[in-house]
């Protein structure tokens, strides 16, 4: 790729899957953006990772910025040795860190794991911390992944990532919209690790349960989907309002998985079915869950297109590769018309080396 910039995108996601790693190439002809996945890894965490980050908003403060150090260290050793392992030479690597706290309405987003503790361990240029520049805007600091959709998947009516938690971008008369739509793999997954699993592959428990009504009805009701764009949603909403209810309901695991797909599906195509049809790019874990995507395709008229597995694990990581070529480029990467900020804004902190 002719004149292009090297980036490494760092993302982990509320699913708890890993920490993705992309390594992406990118380049600018007549305004146009192009980009190519050259080497991509998920690291899975370790039973001490997950079992560290599930537990750490309950941490106090000295022991979340002892840990905001530790994990700081732990993304470097584990982007140096994929940067050694393939024989990489990124010119930079951007983190997204991991989402502990999020709460725009008072000002603030914590994404665990200090940009400049990455740079010190691989002496690379680093840009972290993405969200909080749109938060002092006013603005949802998320979802930032717009940005990419807009310049890197323009050719799609809208994209969906179903992640942790599921987002929804699209192009309306020239502005780019989005938010995020419902709680997702994070309802699923934490079904699943009640039996021992760390997924329902392909959805097949789901698959063979039966939907309860009063349940599907009772996780409709939330306010959050009564409530107007720009909006997002934080990890410990979801747990608190989607988790903890369908842990708590007395019935088979799998009416459980079947009653929270149907909860996905009908937040999803409903979010769709409010955009002129057209194609729609759909990634991240959830895309791999067929009876999940078979369950909104057909409540929706939109042509569901789930790319090939690169692109649908590593998406989110791209983007944030990108985000960070722009941050370096002082170009505009946070969109005020998706996140509801007063002004599109230059995100990211840059860590030197």
């Amino acid at each position: 790729m002719k004149n292009a910039i090297s980036a490494l995108g760092i993302m982990s996601g509320s699913s708890l899957d890993g920490i993705d790693l992309a390594f992406c190439k990118f380049n600018c002809e007549n305004n146009t953006w192009h980009y190519s996945i050259e080497v991509a890894e998920t690291v899975e965490y370790t039973d001490f990772w997950r079992d560290r980050l599930t537990s750490a908003q309950a941490l106090p403060s000295n022991e979340l910025l002892r840990l905001d150090v530790e994990y700081g260290n732990f993304l470097g050793e584990t982007v140096a040795h994929f940067i050694i392992k393939n024989q990489l030479k990124p010119d930079l690597v951007a983190s997204h860190g991991h989402t502990l706290f999020h709460e725009p309405e008072f000002g603030y987003s914590f994404q665990l794991g200090r940009g400049a503790f990455i740079a010190k361990q691989i002496r690379t240029t680093v840009v972290s911390d993405f969200r909080n520049a749109d938060i002092n805007l006013g603005g949802q600091g998320t979802p930032l992944v717009p940005i990419g959709d807009e310049l890197l998947f323009g050719e799609y009516q809208a994209c969906v990532n179903i992640g942790g938690i599921a987002n929804l971008s699209y192009n309306s008369e020239g502005d780019r919209l989005g938010y995020d739509i419902c709680g997702a793999n994070q309802l699923l997954n934490s079904l699943s690790a009640e039996i021992g699993l760390p997924f329902d592959a392909g959805g097949q428990l789901a698959s063979s349960g039966v939907i309860d009504v009063a349940l599907l009805e009772r996780l409709n009701s939330d306010s959050y989907f009564k409530a107007p764009a720009p909006k997002s949603l934080s990890n410990q909403y979801v747990v608190e309002n989607f988790v903890s209810v369908l842990a708590a309901i007395q019935m088979p695991i799998t009416n459980r998985l079947a009653t929270a797909v149907s909860h996905i599906s009908h937040q999803i195509a409903n979010a769709l079915n409010q955009i002129p049809v057209g194609k729609v790019l759909v990634t991240g874990g959830g895309a791999h869950n067929r009876f999940l995507i078979q369950s909104i395709q057909s409540i929706t008229s939109h042509k569901l297109v789930v790319p090939e597995a690169q692109l649908v694990d590593f998406k989110e990581a791209l983007v944030f590769a990108f985000m960070g070529v722009l941050r370096i480029q002082n170009k505009v990467n946070c969109l005020a018309s998706v996140t509801g900020a007063s002004c599109n804004s230059i995100g990211g902190v840059i860590n030197l080396p």
